[in-house]
């Protein structure tokens, strides 16, 4: 049996309910194909991590400190496969397979690279140079997030083997209803007509700013709510200046970061969701809403195109140069709840056939499987 072993921590987070539910459904999934070592930090994003991943049977789990502990680790003369999650853990893998003269292929998943700045472009070069020509596949999230990387790449080799496909959800997440009663929002939430909601911490790249001033004629003549949920990235101040001055008060609300498993049941009780960001890999500002039965209006980031179509589950808009497209978009559904709801029972169908984590663990499996 060979020997897997993956990356399940962020270098800066630690443990992150994502890798959790990744790693759950990757055990399933070997079924006896692999032996499956998940490397995690101590640190974790939400309490209860840990505890929640030693319920996992069919894996073996190693917690270290920090990860510049990787290299002390004896077993890693014995693994087949390194599956890391970005260029930090890649060149730290690459570094000692080439100094101890281990065999492992090493595999890595490109989250991030730097896709929301202006020198995403540089940036793909260098590591292209320093770290992808020299890993043994890389998977990207999504086929826009390859020709966004390819773009202008001229040290990327055409040799380099790599595969697309997304990163999944709960769909257990989806199926249940936590209480959101005691929320302070949720009296208002229940008493609006048209409610709208984006996904999204405040960062400048996901353009909060961009969306108020496209739909604030909309959502006052629509009688509509826009609910911001997401954490402070730098932008949050700004944003909420931007409503105070233009009276939107009534229409704009940012109840901030919730707690993720109150995510489904808010996102119940919205007419449909919208995401504005510049880039993303494989966005869940957009998977979590399919999941939650509503249509989505986005730009054409990420996994959009691959899963949303015009008028069957959503709206897929090139960028910021549409606007009056998305603003179309926005009052059409808006104005045909009937259609909309359509629309919803489409994306629902989607997701929970393609966008599962079962479905992401069977391609890696059957990806480790080609490699080996």
């Amino acid at each position: 049996m060979k020997t897997l072993l993956f990356f399940g921590f962020d270098n800066e987070i630690g443990l992150t309910y994502h890798f959790v539910d990744w790693v759950n459904a990757l055990g399933k999934a070997s079924n006896g194909k692999l032996k499956i070592i998940f490397l995690t930090l101590k640190k974790e994003q939400n309490q209860g991590l840990h505890e929640k991943l030693k319920k996992i049977q069919s894996i073996d789990v190693v917690v270290m400190d920090k990860p510049d502990d990787l290299e002390g680790l004896e077993f890693l003369k014995d693994v087949n496969i390194v599956h890391c999650q970005g260029f930090r853990q890649a060149a730290q893998s690459l570094k000692i397979r080439k100094k101890n003269k281990f065999q492992f292929k090493i595999v890595m998943s490109l989250h991030s690279f730097r896709n929301s700045n202006w020198y995403k472009h540089i940036y793909a070069n260098l590591v292209s140079f320093l770290y992808v020509n020299k890993i043994d596949v890389i998977n990207f999230l999504s086929h826009s997030a390859k020709n966004e990387f390819l773009k202008h790449n001229i040290f990327y080799r055409p040799s380099n083997r790599s595969f697309v496909f997304p990163l999944g959800c709960n769909e257990d997440d989806f199926t249940r209803e936590e209480p959101i009663e005691e929320m302070p929002f949720y009296d208002e939430m229940e008493r609006a007509r048209k409610n709208i909601i984006y996904l999204a911490g405040f960062s400048r790249g996901k353009q909060h700013l961009w969306l108020l001033k496209t739909i604030k004629d909309i959502l006052i003549k629509e009688d509509a709510k826009l609910w911001l949920f997401g954490g402070d990235a730098g932008q949050r101040e700004k944003t909420k200046r931007y409503v105070d001055e233009n009276g939107l008060a009534q229409y704009v609300r940012m109840p901030g970061r919730v707690d993720r498993k109150y995510i489904p049941s808010i996102l119940r009780r919205m007419n449909f969701a919208v995401c504005t960001s510049k880039s993303e890999n494989s966005p869940h500002a957009i998977m979590e809403p399919m999941f939650s039965g509503i249509p989505v209006v986005t730009f054409d980031i990420g996994t959009a195109s691959y899963l949303i179509r015009d008028f069957s589950n959503g709206f897929v808009i090139r960028g910021r140069t549409e606007k009056e497209n998305f603003r179309k978009a926005v009052e059409f559904l808006l104005r045909n709840k009937e259609v909309s709801e359509s629309m919803g029972r489409n994306n629902k169908e989607i997701a929970h056939r393609s966008l599962t984590w079962n479905t992401t663990a069977d391609n890696c499996v059957n990806m480790y499987l080609g490699i080996i």
